[in-house]
């Protein structure tokens, strides 16, 4: 590196000397002497492999970000692609639903007008034989007319006697007159309600979210669930000291078996064992064949474990905190540790690039499918909570403190989360009786009322089976403890 003769950008004939580690900057002796004065300095050469380091560093991040937009700007363009293909759909079916009104408008329109002229047709036909019978009465009165005045006038007694006998004799002929008061053409009322939408349909929102089946278990709530890959579920509450395996069925479910056991989280191994979180400073591990509890070499000694997720890549990652009765308040650190399959630890978030924490208790895990970690973070004792995204490094990505449209006056309460095959995250705000639904990139691309729209309250854990069916366990008011608090929900569109 040739450091030699680098002119300083402030001061007017100066070369740049050293470079200020505080600032990382180089600087000049003007600069030293004017803004730098006793911050430590380091050679050139060694500012330059720093900076070089630190490029590298920066570099790597941008080749995440660069990763991360072009799969956003994908998923964007699928996005459109999808939008414009229903659109023409949805436009088609609306041009369709048109014709077939003015079809049915035209058909309907002949009938009235086909109506209209056998009304007319009959008048007219009764109009024709009332002057037919008036012009024989017409002609008749004409010839006794004109008989009756000849006869009066003759002086022939024979002729005015024979003349009177025959008219006589025609008048007592009922010839009435016809009756010229008919049926009138009828009027033809406009009808007078506006075009309603059910004319012509209206838009429904396809049903995001549909419930499957519901079910009622012993429990007073379901603190966790697992879908193991047999169809059973794994339900478990800290404080009744058992977990529950149990096999669903379209009617009713089936308890399998029960192990003794304090559980407060779960993960599944791939092999099919559970991981089991249960406050203590080691996982324990639930075999799948035997159903024997053992210990495990997943230790975060000297802290406890709270939560536990098994990563795409076999990574066990593990939310600890300090060893005290109560998480409240904070009295020691509070990270997420990255374990390896034999135990090993290769990572700990615990402070930012900003040198702050990261946690206040780091309460639940899960991942995407490109191993994105996002943690459900209590944050005092009340349970507001948010949600952390977490980057490759140490730094943070992004922050969900919940909807405002939910949580402008209700206070933001995360329970669980789980990660669709679309690769959106499911929260669930228990107290709030609300779904989330968060993108990748921390935004909420929907919500929804489980209590309005699906009839399910206080929703406490969540996981998706290798069906792609999301299950929802939750827990109940005490005067309502016979209360359904396990439901099976289909999936669409996310």
């Amino acid at each position: 590196m040739d450091s030699s003769n680098i002119v300083c950008g402030i001061h007017i004939r100066q070369s740049y000397c050293l470079f200020c580690q505080p600032c990382e900057v180089v600087v000049c002796p003007l600069c030293i002497s004017e803004t730098h004065n006793g911050h430590t300095m380091i050679e050139l050469a060694e500012g330059y492999n720093l900076a070089v380091k630190k490029l590298k560093t920066l570099k790597s991040k941008i080749d995440q970000k660069l990763v991360h937009n072009d799969k956003l700007l994908s998923e964007l363009t699928n996005i459109k692609s999808s939008v414009d293909s229903k659109y023409e759909s949805e436009e088609k079916k609306i041009l369709s639903r048109k014709k077939t009104l003015e079809d049915e408008v035209g058909e309907h329109t002949k009938k009235r007008l086909k109506d209209l002229d056998l009304i007319r047709e009959i008048q007219v036909e009764s109009v024709k034989d009332g002057e037919d019978i008036s012009e024989k009465i017409q002609e008749d009165l004409y010839f006794k007319e004109t008989t009756s005045r000849q006869a009066s006038k003759s002086d022939s007694t024979s002729e005015v006697f024979r003349t009177y006998s025959e008219i006589k004799t025609r008048e007592q002929v009922n010839n009435h007159p016809v009756n010229t008061i008919s049926k009138k053409l009828p009027t033809f009322v406009p009808g007078k309600e506006k075009f309603q939408d059910f004319y012509l349909g209206a838009f429904k929102e396809a049903d995001v979210f549909k419930v499957i089946n519901q079910y009622k278990t012993a429990l007073p709530f379901i603190q966790n669930l697992v879908c193991c890959e047999d169809g059973a579920i794994l339900i478990g509450h800290y404080f009744s000291h058992r977990l529950h395996k149990l096999k669903l069925t379209n009617e009713s479910l089936f308890q399998m078996s029960i192990i003794e056991i304090n559980t407060f989280d779960m993960a599944i191994l791939p092999s099919g064992d559970l991981l089991l979180s249960t406050k203590e400073s080691s996982l324990r591990i639930l075999s799948c064949t035997t159903s024997k509890v053992e210990p495990t070499q997943y230790s975060v000694s000297p802290l406890i474990t709270i939560a536990v997720h098994v990563t795409g890549d076999q990574r066990i990652l593990v939310g600890a905190r300090e060893d005290q009765p109560k998480p409240f308040p904070v009295n020691g650190p509070r990270l997420l540790i990255v374990l390896n399959v034999d135990g090993k630890k290769e990572k700990a978030y615990h402070i930012d690039n900003k040198g702050k924490p990261i946690f206040t208790l780091p309460y639940r895990i899960t991942t995407d499918k490109e191993n994105n970690i996002y943690v459900i973070d209590i944050q005092d004792v009340d349970r507001t909570g948010r949600i952390v995204a977490l980057d490759k490094t140490n730094g943070v990505r992004w922050i969900y403190s919940g909807h405002p449209d939910i949580n402008k006056e209700q206070i933001f309460r995360p329970k669980d989360l789980v990660v669709t095959k679309s690769n959106n995250i499911i929260l669930a705000d228990g107290t709030n009786h609300h779904l989330h639904i968060v993108n990748t990139s921390g935004y909420c691309i929907h919500f929804l009322s489980t209590k309005d729209e699906l009839g399910i309250e206080l929703p406490f854990c969540l996981d998706i089976d290798n069906t792609d069916t999301l299950y929802i366990g939750c827990y109940t008011y005490q005067d309502e403890p016979e209360k359904e608090n396990i439901y099976t929900v289909q999936i669409s569109g996310f």
